[in-house]
């Protein structure tokens, strides 16, 4: 809807994911058995994503908690279908187990790290096809340029200090993407329909709630069944409701308007900064959604409140990493030390992400929604 050429695949990804890590691999010198686990890895990483990629991550999260990830359905397909089995025999369970979340290491690096295969193949790929020049930068000096430091029995992915240049328009190509493309407002509202759709529709019962449980002994089955196309056709089985009137909206391109937007970031009232840029949750978000409705009149399905953070975590300051439990990027310097590196970067960010608050409403209550937003999300949150 924002960038009509990016019709590209996650199964052109998943390919070139294999290729970039299989080139991440060489330069580590990584030996023959680790690499045949890293290539299986890396080509199945994303094959837990249901229909629509992370848009079907929230409804499937209402129904099964915080838990239910693309990653967890990741690993339990590859430990669980059949046809990936057969073919991975012995290796199954490394192959799992290197895409733990609690896994380290480099080979695990390679895959989910600070610098990975995956950011470095989709912030590429997307630019490309989107037909911008935002997620551009030197993957041949990066991949030149990386190293593997042993610190103790641990090993840890590193990047020589001659290649700081090239990290540094990688993770701002990371930020840029994320403002300019994935939180594009367009992209924001379109996503948002959908979810809301999806939502309405398990809460309606048209589309089948207990089908999607984790829990289920044939969730994985009906799981892998479903695709974008399969999951619209369920939505619109039941014409007259809500959920299908929203898809309809979106086929046509009939788009919720932002009725309101506040740069939560640059917000004076200290409180209304906290609460939306901190402690927004989706009940809050119904709360505010009900409020606006009966103020304007409108029905509260199709109003939807969201937030928008641009939080590059490369960006963040290496203490603020440790405190979240994450690693920073480590840098080999010319004599052989590693360093953090903030030693290194300009760019070190330490404030707070860039930070919008959305009211997306239809055109025929734009207006209204302006007028009352302000002073009702203020009486809501207190």
């Amino acid at each position: 809807m924002v960038y009509p050429a990016a019709c590209h695949t996650r199964f052109e990804h998943s390919l070139g994911v294999l290729r970039t890590a299989t080139l991440m691999a060489r330069q580590l010198r990584v030996g023959d058995d680790d690499l045949i686990n890293l290539r299986s890895a890396a080509l199945l990483h994303d094959i837990g994503h249901g229909p629509f990629s992370h848009v079907f991550e929230a409804p499937l999260k209402e129904i099964n908690g915080p838990e239910a990830t693309h990653e967890e359905i990741t690993r339990r397909l590859i430990g669980g279908e059949e046809g990936i089995v057969s073919v991975l025999g012995e290796r199954t369970d490394e192959v799992i187990a290197l895409l733990s979340e609690d896994q380290n290491g480099v080979l695990h690096q390679i895959i989910s790290g600070n610098i990975d295969a995956d950011k470095m193949d989709y912030l590429r790929r997307d630019s490309y096809h989107a037909g911008v020049t935002y997620g551009n930068f030197d993957l041949e000096r990066v991949l030149y340029t990386l190293r593997k430091t042993q610190n103790g029995s641990h090993e840890d992915l590193t990047i020589h200090e001659k290649g700081i240049d090239a990290v540094e328009s990688f993770r701002l190509a990371r930020f840029l993407m994320y403002a300019q493309v994935y939180y594009h407002h367009t992209n924001v509202v379109a996503n948002g329909m959908l979810q809301r759709a999806l939502s309405v529709a398990i809460r309606d019962k048209v589309v089948e709630a207990e089908r999607m449980r984790t829990s289920d002994s044939s969730f994985l089955q009906y799981y892998l069944a479903l695709d974008d196309a399969r999951l619209l056709s369920q939505v619109l089985s039941k014409p007259e409701s809500t959920a299908a009137g929203l898809v309809r909206r979106l086929e046509r391109r009939d788009l919720l308007k932002r009725g309101y937007e506040s740069d939560i970031s640059q917000e004076r009232d200290l409180h209304l900064r906290y609460q939306l840029g901190t402690k927004f949750t989706p009940d809050m978000a119904q709360e505010i959604e009900t409020a606006v409705a009966a103020e304007c009149g409108c029905d509260p399905d199709l109003i939807i409140a969201g937030v928008v953070k641009n939080e590059n975590s490369l960006f963040k300051s290496a203490s603020v990493l440790l405190e979240e439990e994450k690693f920073p990027i480590l840098i080999e310097t010319k004599n052989g030390e590693v360093q953090l590196i903030d030693s290194f970067s300009t760019l070190t960010y330490t404030g707070n992400p860039r930070t919008t608050f959305y009211l997306f409403c239809p055109e025929e209550h734009r207006q209204r929604v302006q007028a009352c937003a302000g002073d009702v999300i203020a009486s809501t949150i207190g």
